[in-house]
């Protein structure tokens, strides 16, 4: 049993309860769910983010427990039908190490690649990196949070060396005399986030919206810039433009705390409003005006998303308008700064726990070599084991089942046939893998074409963290069990190692009855299995390399 389970499941209680968090976007809002005579209802909770408010994903999240089409048993595809046939946990997970390690002895470790997600708990995030390159020891692993703000990611390392959504709490928008949100919809997307928004309205402050379309917030904007879409790069050089030649730029802040601002200024010189208006569509008048407000506000704060994001100058425009409130001197002052609203409700924790291809956890890149060492050390292995990086989300599954990229690969919270760039493109390639495993609770048009597809619990049925938008590390407690027959995504990897290292799982936990994990009775078998394919690989790459 989880710990959250085991504390709201109390003898002679009735009914019960548990204190935990939204489980769909970045804000994370406060929530308590109570289950009585079978039903699980939503009752808000006081918190931080969403001040005892939630929207209706919120109200809404307890549907899905109980949904009449969740999978309680693991699914395998038969060879003579094609259909998916229910199985039982061993021949499902027997059958994925068989094809694992065969792939391994025919074609080497990057044979296999795991795909995660954004909605993966902190602790499944460490946990499905650190499998793919202990256990797996392949290269290829990325998670759909590329899909996601990966772009502000890129721009915030050039920056500022670190890659974060905000810097600063969310009450500090409430309290902003301007603040600029580019490519965001949060009245549809985020709709507890509005309250912050009309109360820096009725403080008197001014609210700024860059979006192409007329949208539920942009509609309680003060100005609304509608720049034709793809322009957004051309909007904020020609805003920094205004502040340079209006003298609004903070020249001292700039000498002391930036680098590069001469290379910056000579980028934006030929970016005068007419020209951008001409481009972009939007006005001189809300260019000049925007800048006006920004550059003479008090707390002014300047928040991009995906809109400004998810195109092919997307690094490029958030770095525009990170260099637009670093010229203002809005980082570092107090109620002012940039920032980033991210999307999913783990994309911030998602990528500091190494699901990303070239990073391990804690931001630490995956080619130096001081950062191996370090986590090599904590994950008791040797540091040359260790792949090297890998190639993005999108790059990756465009080479599934090509000459030279991955033959199989194994899924945790995502649904790629539906989320990812080019969708049908990606449907083909997973179409051309030998081994598609998807850990999902309903049959998700990505299971549909799975080989094998595992039920795993829902975030009501287990413990963890999330990382929020604002950087708050929140914990999520488990009201209820998983149905039988259902496992955790952790269990399922820690099975999996298990399997394929023939021994207990390096990374440990608490399964539902208490005891840590033991090696199962067929330890000794997989222990065989694996060094016969260590030898099989072996013996392939020699030949390999003899061919060469």
């Amino acid at each position: 049993m989880t710990d959250g389970a085991r504390a709201a499941t109390r003898a002679g209680r009735q009914p019960r309860e548990a204190a935990t968090h939204c489980p769909y976007c970045a804000l994370q809002c406060g929530m308590t769910l109570r289950e009585e005579a079978g039903r699980v209802t939503v009752q808000p909770r006081q918190f931080p983010t969403n001040r005892g408010g939630l929207c209706q994903k919120g109200w809404t999240s307890a549907d899905l427990l109980d949904h009449t089409e969740r999978l309680t048993t693991p699914l395998l595809r038969d060879p003579a039908s094609g259909e998916l046939r229910p199985a039982s946990w061993d021949a499902a997970l027997d059958r994925i190490a068989t094809a694992i390690r065969d792939l391994w002895a025919r074609q080497g470790r990057d044979a296999v690649a795991v795909f995660g997600g954004g909605g993966l708990t902190n602790e499944k995030a460490y946990a499905l990196g650190r499998f793919a390159r202990v256990t797996l020891r392949t290269r290829n692993i990325d998670y759909n949070g590329r899909f996601c703000m990966s772009s502000a990611a890129a721009a915030g390392l050039r920056a500022f060396g670190v890659d974060r959504g905000l810097p600063f709490p969310l009450a500090d928008l409430g309290h902003a005399d301007t603040l600029l949100l580019v490519g965001a919809n949060p009245a549809e997307t985020m709709p507890p986030l509005m309250r912050y928004l009309t109360e820096q309205r009725e403080r008197g402050g001014r609210l700024i919206v860059v979006d192409p379309r007329l949208t539920a917030t942009a509609r309680q904007a003060d100005l609304h810039l509608q720049p034709l879409p793809g322009t957004d790069l051309a909007v904020a050089n020609a805003l920094l433009h205004v502040a340079l030649t209006e003298g609004w730029v903070d020249r001292a802040y700039v000498a002391d705390r930036t680098t590069g601002f001469e290379a910056v200024r000579r980028s934006v010189a030929g970016w005068w409003p007419a020209r951008a208006e001409a481009l972009a569509g939007v006005p001189v008048a809300d260019l000049v005006a925007t800048a006006h407000a920004l550059g003479t506000a008090e707390r002014a704060i300047i928040l991009t998303a995906r809109g400004a994001e998810q195109h092919a100058k997307g690094v490029d425009t958030v770095t525009a308008f990170v260099n637009l409130a670093l010229a203002l001197g809005l980082p570092g002052r107090p109620g002012s700064g940039y920032g980033c609203l991210t999307g999913q409700g783990n994309g911030q924790g998602g990528r500091e726990h190494g699901q990303k291809a070239d990073q391990l956890p804690g931001y630490r890149k995956i080619d130096d070599p001081a950062a191996r060492e370090h986590v090599a050390r904590v994950w008791g292995v040797p540091a040359e084991t260790l792949p090297g990086p890998g190639v993005s989300a999108y790059e990756l599954l465009d080479s599934l089942g090509t000459a030279d990229g991955p033959k199989a690969m194994l899924l945790f919270g995502s649904n790629p046939v539906v989320s990812a760039p080019r969708a049908a493109r990606v449907t083909d390639r997973l179409r051309a893998l030998d081994l598609l495993v998807v850990a999902d609770f309903l049959l998700s048009e990505t299971a549909a074409l799975a080989d094998v597809v595992l039920p795993t619990a829902q975030w009501a049925e287990e413990d963890g963290t999330m990382t929020n938008l604002e950087g708050r590390v929140l914990r999520r407690r488990a009201l209820r069990e998983p149905p039988p027959g259902v496992r955790t995504d952790l269990e399922i990897l820690a099975d999996l190692a298990a399997r394929l290292e023939g021994r207990a799982p390096s990374y440990r936990f608490r399964d539902r009855k208490g005891p840590l994990l033991t090696p199962g009775p067929g330890a000794a078998a997989n222990q065989a299995a694996a060094e016969q394919a260590t030898a099989e690989q072996a013996t392939a790459e020699q030949a390999t390399a003899e061919q060469a």
